[in-house]
């Protein structure tokens, strides 16, 4: 299955920007498409926390998010799984001076049918748009003024 990374540079520090997106219950800010979250687990945002989801992208879709690994101000990864399928999620971010290069990765797991059939042609154009919007949307947040 196809997988699908893009990258961006933003001026901010790393802490900043790696807080911001480990708190999965603000993905809903900068997510490309209408989107829902609720945390499930209590605490801060750690390896094991869980989230219930609603997304609108072809379709209403309810699902989970399990955050599978945090690396202080180096990576975030998360999995959703919902009526479509599984998917990983990972951002990377790489301190540069005066800010972060931050690289977004989507890569389908498992795909239920008929999504399986139609993922790989469509997903070309309609992930790597995603993913744009998404970084674009981070750096906005993160350049501007600091998050509430």
């Amino acid at each position: 299955m196809p997988v699908f990374e893009r990258e961006t540079t933003i001026n901010a520090p790393a802490d900043k920007v790696f807080n911001y997106l480990a708190d999965i219950g603000r993905h809903p800010e900068w997510a490309a498409h209408p989107l829902q979250v609720e945390p499930v687990s209590d605490g801060s945002p750690s390896a094991g926390s869980t989230y219930k989801s609603v997304g609108k992208q072809m379709g209403t879709h309810k699902g989970t998010v399990e955050i599978t690994e945090l690396v202080p101000n180096q990576k975030v990864v998360y999995e959703s799984e919902d009526d479509i399928g599984r998917f990983r999620h990972t951002i990377n971010l790489t301190p540069e001076a005066g800010g972060v290069r931050l690289s977004k990765r989507f890569e389908p797991l498992s795909l239920r049918f008929p999504y399986s059939i139609m993922f790989p042609i469509g997903s070309r154009f309609v992930a790597a748009k995603g993913l744009d919007r998404d970084l674009q949307r981070i750096k906005e947040k993160m350049e501007g003024s600091p998050p509430a």
